[in-house]
């Protein structure tokens, strides 16, 4: 694209950045969206920023499934920036997926035409500069462009989104200098918080979290939550069976929140699954036509199999064992899957077949959906509820590095076999 294009481009985008924010922060009828946990925290690491304290992150990533609401945490950052007397023309909000897909651009060239606009080099602007970029990683180039900048210049403040974090995290250029933040689909807290308008109470959860895993024996473990239980008896008075079933269902996405019923948010999950086939996987493996034309088919039997071999899958889909690997190692990339080996020694992992949980009970609901049986919930309702647990021990545990998940291949073993820190 001409260079007057890219400056013409970016002029609308800077001029229509309050219309664009309010489409990603309000519903159709104009009413804000409710701001999840991790608003407030990436809040804070702005405010710090502004406050100009020594050791602030200046430049953050989001990371998440499609869909758990990334752009939408982006845009309220924006948005709550813009109401503290920022010049707005020292704000850029912008999306890599339109300016590679659709403009053919890049972010050098984009960062090059914002230079133009604002008549000055980002590289030494003495006054500080915010970058909100959604879906960063659609720019083959993106790290080495935002690590030249975050190493020129301690003025400017980068904000991105990304849809895989594994990929993100190797990336050499940004690996340690990026602060990652991982967005996971909704917990049940913030569930009743939007739903309900029920707030949680205050440092119960990371208290359950102690009292249930680091708890230096059986008993002590039992009278921490003794001194919990009227809290969270209290708390839970405030929910429905029915509450802890829609969350099950579709709740664990928060577009779903907003839909008039379960089978507008299943059709809007296969929507999602069918851009995770043809718009991400392709970033992690150059997969054929065929195989991503197969993706929707072999998540359907991940959810309707409590573990299925490589060898079966090659069987059913007609794709070779190598092809299907790759494929289940890219949509653990863009954290749709959850992969929990078997444990034991090397030898008995390689045998028995890995476990695949979906990182949401929803897409594996919406599966379930397919089979066209009034029963499905309540005969399959203990998957669901495995995908929660799976998605919960990932957060806390997995993706923080201080843990590792298993289950017990024996007949009648445990779901899950958890490792904390090698010790527990």
């Amino acid at each position: 694209m001409e260079k007057v294009e890219i400056i013409a481009y970016v002029q609308r985008q800077m001029a229509s950045t309050s219309d664009r924010l309010r489409a990603f922060t309000h519903d159709r009828s104009g009413k804000p969206y409710p701001k999840r946990y991790i608003f407030f925290k990436l809040e804070k690491h702005l405010r710090d920023f502004l406050a100009k304290l020594e050791f602030s992150p200046r430049s953050i990533i989001i990371t998440g499934l499609r869909g758990v609401g990334k752009t939408t945490v982006l845009a309220q950052a924006c948005a709550n920036l813009l109401q503290k007397s920022i010049p707005s023309q020292r704000v850029l909000f912008l999306s890599l997926e339109e300016i590679v897909n659709v403009l053919d651009s890049s972010l050098t060239e984009t960062l090059g035409a914002f230079q133009e606009i604002i008549g000055e080099k980002l590289d030494r602007t003495n006054t500080p500069v915010f970058l909100f970029l959604d879906e960063v990683q659609k720019d083959a180039h993106w790290g080495a462009t935002l690590r030249s900048l975050y190493e020129k210049n301690k003025n400017i403040f980068i904000f991105c989104t990304g849809s895989s974090a594994v990929e993100l995290q190797t990336n050499a250029d940004i690996a340690r200098r990026f602060l990652f933040e991982k967005l996971p689909p909704l917990s049940f807290g913030e569930y009743q918080m939007i739903r309900r308008k029920v707030n949680p109470v205050k440092g119960i959860k990371q208290k359950l979290v102690v009292a249930l895993y680091l708890a230096n024996s059986g008993l002590d473990g039992y009278n921490q939550f003794a001194q919990l239980q009227q809290s969270a008896l209290s708390y839970l008075a405030k929910a429905s069976r029915d509450d802890v079933d829609h969350y099950m269902k579709v709740g664990t996405m928060p577009f779903a929140l907003s839909f008039p019923n379960e089978d507008a948010v299943y059709d809007a999950i296969s929507l999602m699954l069918d851009s995770v086939a043809t718009k991400d996987l392709v970033q992690f493996g150059k997969f054929e036509h065929d195989t991503l034309l197969a993706v929707k088919r072999l998540l359907f039997i991940l959810a309707e199999n409590d573990t299925t071999s490589i060898y079966q899958l090659e069987r059913v889909l007609g794709i070779s064992r190598l092809t299907i690997q790759n494929v289940l190692g890219a949509l653990e990339k863009t954290e749709l899957l959850i992969r929990v080996p078997a444990h034991g020694s090397n030898m008995t992992v390689a045998k028995q077949p890995a476990k695949y949980l979906f990182m949401s009970p929803a897409i594996r609901m919406s599966f379930f959906r397919i089979t066209g049986n009034i029963q499905t919930y309540q005969t399959r309702k203990g998957k669901l509820l495995e995908d929660l647990v799976g998605a919960h021990l990932y957060r806390e545990f997995v993706s923080r590095g201080v843990g590792t998940l298993r289950y017990d291949a024996t007949q009648g073993g445990a779901d899950f076999i958890l490792q904390i820190e090698n010790k527990r």
